[in-house]
């Protein structure tokens, strides 16, 4: 059983819990005292509902899930673990991890470009495909780099999920995904996750959650849970309709930032490296102020931001982000039929 389809339905077979063929959800916070080995105490430690839903999202990366109350906290707790001196980080990227990243001087650690010389017990932290550019990075050669210098990486794959790159595989030390995106995929559940091949490392980092507490609830658990079951039709299709829509997109407005395009910025590395260039795209208009009020003349877009929900969404970034380009939007393509997206894009467009 190793297709993604498969184990995203019967990854976490293995934990029996009643005759129910959808999982029912746990949410008792504390268990009747028991001299059984293992048995529950408490569920800042750990429920059935919380390890089901590792189970699928650990086998799905191929290795060992950790789930947290946001992906903020799943990001906390990364570096909490590693206690890098220095975090090498891109220059764009998502703004949350920036800010946490700059919170983090008052504890001593430094970030640097993502060029710059590394050293041993720094951590080298990409998103691939970044947000909002959808920039892809070469995730083996980035491994091979933090390696070579006792350094760690760590990649941040919500843009892509495991159905279109699996970083540990290439050598990645941790993932981190924000579960509050595709993984869950309805615009309805806060969560974030780290997996890691290590053993040891879960073990570490789930007494470090117990301790700190940032822990998903019951409900959010169960809801990316049922989300991860369609996760690969989901991404798969999503994926398919953003490539159409870039290709439409091509020619018509400035500047279109799609993997799939040929003249994109890793291109090349999409293809080797991911099974379909992703559900993320951006344009970028001429005017700031085309791609502000932009996203207010779709119909079936819906201005907010986020990403990764069965709805499409389009936004002004800069509206939430400074470092963003002025005139780029950013677009989360849903499942809807591409020739009515592709519609509502025109006529905003005025063709």
């Amino acid at each position: 059983m190793d297709h993604l389809d498969t184990l995203a339905i019967h990854a976490d077979a293995d934990l029996k819990d009643g005759s129910d063929v959808a999982p029912p959800i746990h949410v008792s916070t504390t268990f009747a005292a028991s001299e059984e080995p293992g048995a529950r105490i408490y569920a800042r430690e750990g429920t059935t509902t919380r390890e089901r839903l590792e189970a699928v999202l650990g086998a799905l990366e191929g290795g060992h899930a950790i789930t947290y109350a946001s992906g903020q906290a799943a990001s906390f707790a990364a570096l909490l673990l590693l206690k890098p001196e220095r975090v090498a980080f891109v220059r764009g990227g998502y703004h949350g991890t920036r800010a946490l990243l700059h919170a983090m001087k008052h504890v001593g650690v430094e970030m640097v470009d993502l060029d710059a010389p590394l050293r041993e017990g720094d951590v080298l932290w990409i998103e691939t495909p970044e947000n909002p550019t959808c920039v892809v990075h070469d995730v083996a050669a980035h491994a091979a780099r933090a390696h070579a210098a006792g350094a760690k990486l760590v990649v941040d794959s919500t843009f892509a999920t495991p159905v279109l790159q699996q970083p540990l595989a290439l050598g990645a030390d941790l993932v981190m995904h924000s579960m509050t995106k595709f993984l869950s995929g309805h615009s309805d559940a806060l969560g974030g996750a780290l997996v890691t091949k290590d053993m040891a490392v879960a073990r570490e980092l789930r007494a470090m959650r117990t301790t700190f507490g940032a822990v998903p609830g019951a409900l959010e658990a169960w809801l990316v849970l049922r989300g991860l079951r369609t996760l690969g039709l989901r991404v798969r299709r999503q994926s398919e309709t953003a490539t159409t829509l870039a290709g439409w997109l091509a020619g018509k407005v400035p500047r279109v930032w799609h993997p799939s395009l040929p003249e994109h910025p890793g291109h090349e590395v999409a293809k080797r490296q991911m099974r379909g260039f992703g559900a993320m795209l951006a344009i970028e208009l001429d005017r700031e102020e085309d791609a502000r009020t932009f996203p207010a003349r779709l119909r079936l877009f819906r201005d907010a931001t986020s990403l990764g929900g069965v709805e499409s969404l389009a936004e002004w970034r800069r509206k939430h982000d400074a470092s963003a380009p002025p005139g780029l939007v950013r677009i989360s393509v849903g499942v809807e039929e591409p020739a009515d997206l592709i519609a509502d894009l025109a006529q905003a467009l005025g063709h």
